[in-house]
């Protein structure tokens, strides 16, 4: 599945339009909430789907086209679905929420696609009529469904799509990337990516725009003004870091047949309160997501290893020995073999022979399998324990 997304142009009176839509399926979201949970107390059974649909028709929501109440309709009962089964399946999901006016910013439609014809949308008439798209790339596959996104710099299209997996031609290498703060991306032959830092760099001015929305009279259009200027200020670090994080993904899915990375754990590692901003500006989840993607539709090889004392082990092949550094000792010097590296470098060569391990012994990269001298839970030859891929 793919998103292909593309910038709506709409004049003053469709930007109306398009967001008392808005407004309406939002208020819409949250009576039929509340309907399930009143009509689930008085009853003790769940008010299925087709149920609901039929009270909520063009009488009852003039103001809204028919599509966008199924989708609002199915929105919610999804939620729901997912809400209990998580349940069952022992994880801890949250109840379906009543939506504010932030928590909601996007209508669903079923044939956006039919709609979007040379660089115009054909919203329904209660939505504007026809918008202007600025498509600056095809679609490719078979269309699934369209959303319209309200964002602080605009309103999207976002039309989704089946695609078919597009293989690059097989090649005879592999890599080991080891994540890091410093540096965003090193590999086992020595390249690493620079970790821009984009909340960091952004920090000094969301703070002067913080500082002037705290000082603003709720209710006043400066106030207005000045939350207008926070969001797009998020939005654009959000907007830098997926660039920065497309572009390396891209990199060495373009490059090699096998990646090798830690199974990381950052929901974990940001408790961490000193490391949890860098941490979370670095945003490794999101790469090794994207990696995951990226590696299925080009018909590449993905492995995951556990990340125990990859950056303490000596990656020299004849050696294997353990050196204890803190985090702030950046250079890897053996003092069995007197083997010397990054510190980033050597933990990426020690990914990718532990990763290769894998795959001549033909087991899967199981994360929770672990071998050698982590097997007892302690650490080799008394060494601390120290966060991963850092």
């Amino acid at each position: 599945m793919r998103t292909f997304e593309y910038r709506l142009r709409p004049n003053k009176a469709q930007e109306q339009a398009l967001m008392n839509a808005l407004i309406a399926s939002r208020k819409m979201y949250n009576a039929c909430l509340e309907e399930l949970i009143t009509h689930y107390k008085e009853t003790g059974k769940y008010l299925h789907l087709y149920e609901q649909d039929k009270r909520h028709g063009k009488e009852a929501h003039p103001d809204l086209p028919a599509v966008v109440v199924d989708t609002t309709l199915k929105r919610l009962h999804r939620s729901f679905t997912n809400f209990f089964q998580g349940r069952k399946n022992g994880r801890k999901v949250g109840f379906p929420r009543f939506k504010g006016a932030n928590a909601w910013n996007t209508i669903q439609f079923r044939d956006g696609a039919s709609g979007l014809h040379n660089g115009r949308f054909k919203a329904p008439k209660q939505m504007g009529g026809c918008v202007r798209v600025i498509v600056h790339r095809p679609m490719e596959g078979k269309f699934k469904f369209a959303r319209i996104v309200f964002r602080p710099s605009g309103w999207y299209l976002q039309c989704v799509c089946e695609t078919e997996p597009a293989p690059l031609p097989k090649k005879d290498n592999a890599v080991g990337l080891d994540m890091g703060i410093r540096s965003l991306v090193a590999d086992s032959n020595g390249h690493s990516i620079e970790n821009p830092k984009h909340a960091k760099k952004s920090a000094k001015k969301l703070a002067k725009a913080q500082k002037k929305l705290a000082r603003s009279k709720k209710g006043s259009n400066r106030r207005k003004k000045a939350r207008k200027k926070v969001a797009r200020l998020y939005e654009r670090i959000h907007n830098q870091r997926q660039d920065t994080l497309h572009k390396a993904s891209r990199y060495y899915i373009d490059r090699y047949q096998t990646i090798v990375v830690e199974d990381l754990k950052p929901a974990n590692m940001v408790r961490n309160h000193c490391l949890a901003f860098a941490i979370s500006d670095a945003s490794w989840g999101t790469l090794r997501e994207m990696l995951e993607n990226k590696a299925e539709n080009a018909g590449r090889q993905l492995i995951a290893i556990p990340p125990h004392f990859t950056s303490q082990k000596c990656s020299h092949p004849k050696c294997g020995e353990y050196v204890y550094k803190s985090l702030s000792v950046r250079t890897h010097v053996c003092p069995h073999c007197g083997y010397i590296a990054d510190r980033d470098v050597n933990a990426a060569r020690n990914i990718l022979h532990a990763g290769l391990k894998r795959v001549l012994a033909g087991t899967p990269p199981s994360p929770t399998q672990r071998k050698g001298p982590e097997q007892s839970g302690e650490s080799p030859l008394g060494l601390k324990r120290e966060a991963p891929g850092l």
